[in-house]
């Protein structure tokens, strides 16, 4: 069971299964019944998370029913009635999904009843009744019966309220602004009674009711919205609490945000349709409100992924406190263990449920006083994890020049929106829905990389290539015949970029994107439908600069951060990755044997690649490339008057990167093998050497490890394969390394959209290099002079070659 706690938190959810189902028949071996109808809805919930939602619902349905009392102690009955609630909550869950409404309703109904017993007095019991509740208000508005669903989500804020969990509140504000928003919808479709007399007073006093009934369920929508996000804000980071918050309903913290801004941003084109300016009045303070509320969603999600992730950012902040926070949670996860489910040494709590309801209740306070502590220790923490949501004003004032528009995306189920910002103008545009978006932006993706080299992955082309800088075996080439590329790109530039064209002119564009959009780069995007070669072609990079951010408000924060380093750079390169390389026995020594172990590579790396071939140990191809790309910047850079300090083979190390002082360095460049774990994002990162490491380093260095670096770059380059991929994961977009880079210091982090062929790469940041040691030193016109160069070069014309290479962060 405990195994299964861990692959389940690791996002390990086929393995988690395994060890559930073993746990369960062992504890019907031992007649152990209670415990092994716990493994029941853990079994479910993980058929869940792998979005097998009939099997999720058959294994439900095998629980039965509660125990009958008398019960012998307090804790046996405290666990009775958590296994029924939660597998009842599971069974409910399963059903809505499936569309049997009948039945979730039916199951919600019955966790209700036995949440609202005197054997439900608990804790647990709060959560539970708050979800029955909530969850009744979505099937119920799922089946077109408004009017009860508003019932039930103002029932559920109220239960929360008397219980004081502001945690469960969220999901049910939320369920009431999108009920409040769908009955003024149809109060302003409502079909009046037709009257001969047109000028009929009834009539007329009946429309003009219906429509301040409209405009007054409008505004209530949007102020449950925000307080739906208010309280979300307030939810304690990283405890159990936070965690039930966001598992126990159906709705995400995603979601809330993401209504929240369509909303508003209907509001602005509806008063749009009403103005006849379209940047004032009204239209320009939706539109200002909706945007703000995206940048909210951003900055949201990343603090959620942190949490799933378990990452503790320690840098800068003082070790004491870190100690204590760690301690705090594991005290809390313990108490958690005791009340929900199995103890591992098997031995009976000496507390009551009510007394580790109490611990539990001052540990979540000590929890949160901890973190605004540490919050107060760490101005960088504050800046780029926590960042404040900044206004369109703000953006206009503080982000944005005369030449720069910003362009941010947000997909959503019905429609997906684009906000358009410049110094002095903003607008609003309405795109179909996010599923049609992503289908756009992953047929271009298709077309980008060659057939050979692709591989579904989560929703997500992962190539597959060994002279790549990727993982796998083979090569291949892009296709000669340019049509189909052409058709996809110019579909995608039509519905994404087409209909803001006039009012982006040749400005710098900077991308804040969302979904698929994430995993294509825009400046590939082709203008017309004119035909020719790939050097031919109408791309956007020909007539505007491209750069990217995760939000504009992050922008702000890493220019706050700015200061001057030196001119040096430092490059790290050709890894050491096996055991048995031959430069091993050239001389290089290492007092380490081969050291892939644990959870981190071997399982990302699976995720990408698919199960190992043979039973031996994992190994990965050297990429002699990188030795010579680096050799070759080094002597750029001695020619510019810079210096380039070369890390290399077992050089190339995690110890050396997170301990060494290398703050003075003006760029670190870091060129090797990147993996992408699209299922578990806080496992994407660098593979480092694999050898010769020391303490407790694997050679891997992850997402979450890069947070506490401590680096003075202003720029960081990561010439590796897919170091801009991650998950698209609760609106953040892509939760990949550029935001771990930024928060470590760097103000422009240089990524790779897709596994990059090795030798193209190494002339490309040569080129790139020669530009940035020249006079002027901007990384973003460096890399756009590279790629144009290479563009008309005609060689390596096709986007396949230059175009995986964005600029994530500043761009002056």
């Amino acid at each position: 069971d405990a195994l299964g706690d861990l692959y389940l938190q690791e996002g390990q959810y086929e393995a988690a299964l395994g060890y559930f189902q073993g746990a369960r028949q062992a504890f019907v071996a031992n007649k152990e019944m209670l415990n092994a109808s716990l493994m029941i809805s853990k079994i479910g919930e993980t058929y869940l998370l792998l979005d097998n939602i009939a099997e999720a619902k058959a294994v439900f349905a095998q629980f039965g029913s509660p125990a009958a009392p008398p019960f012998p102690t307090d804790m046996v009955r405290h666990k009775t009635f958590f296994a029924y609630s939660r597998n009842k909550l599971g069974e409910g869950r399963a059903d809505y999904l499936l569309g049997q409404h009948q039945a979730a309703e039916a199951d919600f109904q019955e966790l209700l009843a036995a949440a609202s017993l005197p054997t439900g007095r608990y804790q647990e019991a709060t959560r539970f009744r708050v979800a029955a509740v909530t969850n009744l208000g979505d099937v119920l508005f799922r089946k077109g019966d408004l009017a009860a669903a508003r019932i039930r989500y103002n029932e559920a804020i109220q239960l929360a309220r008397r219980d004081r969990r502001i945690d469960l509140e969220w999901a049910a504000r939320a369920g009431l602004g999108k009920t409040l928003w769908a009955l003024s919808q149809r109060a302003q479709t409502a079909r009046l009674p037709t009257h001969k007399d047109p000028l009929d007073r009834r009539a007329a006093h009946a429309s003009r009711q219906t429509q301040e009934s409209a405009a007054k369920l409008l505004t209530d929508a949007e102020n449950a919205y925000r307080e739906a996000q208010a309280s979300i804000e307030k939810v304690v980071e990283g405890s159990i609490r936070g965690h039930e918050a966001r598992t126990t309903f159906l709705s995400t913290t995603r979601q809330v945000f993401e209504e929240a801004a369509a909303l508003n941003a209907e509001m602005a084109l509806a008063a749009k349709r009403n103005e006849p300016t379209a940047a004032t009045g009204s239209s320009l303070r939706f539109t200002a409100a909706g945007f703000r509320i995206a940048e909210q969603k951003r900055a949201r999600s990343l603090l959620d992924v942190l949490a799933d992730g378990h990452a503790v950012i320690s840098a800068g902040v003082p070790p004491d406190l870190i100690k204590r926070r760690t301690e705090n949670l594991a005290n809390q996860q313990r108490i958690g263990a005791q009340l929900t489910g199995v103890s591992i040494a098997g031995e009976t709590p000496q507390q009551t449920v009510t007394e580790l309801d109490a611990e539990l209740e001052r540990l979540t306070a000590e929890f949160e006083s901890l973190e605004n502590q540490i919050k107060a220790a760490s101005p960088r923490l504050n800046s780029l994890v926590h960042t404040r949501s900044l206004t369109l004003d703000e953006v206009q004032q503080r982000v944005l020049d005369d030449e720069t528009a910003l362009l941010e995306y947000s997909l959503g189920e019905q429609s997906s929106y684009l906000w358009v910002i410049t110094r002095q103008n903003a607008a609003l545009f309405k795109l179909p829905a996010g599923s049609t978006m992503d289908q756009l932006a992953m047929d271009l993706r298709a077309q980008l990389i060659p057939p050979r080299l692709q591989r579904r992955n989560v929703g997500v082309d992962v190539p597959t290539t060994d002279q790549q800088r990727g993982l796998g075996l083979g090569t291949a080439a892009p296709a000669t015949d340019t049509a189909a590329f052409r058709r996809a790109s110019h579909a995608l530039y039509k519905v994404a970029l087409a209909p803001a064209a006039s009012m982006i002119g040749n400005r710098r564009l900077v991308i804040v994107a969302d979904g698929a959009l994430n995993f294509v780069p825009f400046e590939a995007l082709v203008t017309t439908d004119r035909g020719g070669d790939y050097s031919s072609l109408d791309y956007l990079i020909k007539t505007n600069k491209v750069g990217y951010a995760p939000s504009a408000s992050v922008i702000a924060a890493v220019r706050d951060q700015k200061r001057a380093v030196g001119r040096n750079i430092l490059l790290v390169a050709d890894p050491v990755f096996s055991a048995n390389d031959p430069r091993l026995q050239a001389g290089l020594t290492s007092n380490r044997a081969e050291v892939t172990r644990g959870l981190g590579l071997d399982s990302a790396v699976t995720d990408v690649n698919g199960p190992p071939q043979s039973s031996g140990p994992l190994t990965l191809p050297r990429l002699a490339g990188t030795r010579i790309e680096a050799e070759q910047i080094g002597r750029l850079a001695k020619a510019s008057g810079a210096q380039g300090d070369l890390w290399l083979d077992l050089g190339a190390n995690e110890d050396d990167l997170k301990h060494r002082d290398i703050q003075s360095y003006r760029v670190l460049h870091l060129a090797t093998h990147g993996v992408l774990d699209a299922m578990r994002p806080q496992f994407s990162g660098l593979v480092l050497s694999l050898v010769g490491n020391k303490s407790d380093d694997d050679g891997f260095l992850r997402t979450g490890e890069v947070f506490n670096l401590r680096l003075g770059a202003p720029l960081v380059m990561l010439s590796a394969c897919e170091s801009g991929l991650g998950k698209v994961k609760r609106g953040e977009g892509v939760t990949g390394l550029s935001r771990a880079f930024m928060y470590a210091g760097a103000t422009t982090v240089g990524v790779t959209l897709w596994s990059v062929a090795d030798k193209p790469t190494a002339e490309l940041m040569a080129d790139f290099y020669q530009h940035l040691l020249g006079p002027n030193p901007s990384p973003s016109d460096a890399i756009r002079e590279a790629q144009l160069a290479m563009i008309s070069g005609k060689r390596h014309s096709a986007p396949f070659y230059w175009a995986p290479f964005v600029l994530v962060g500043e761009w002056k």
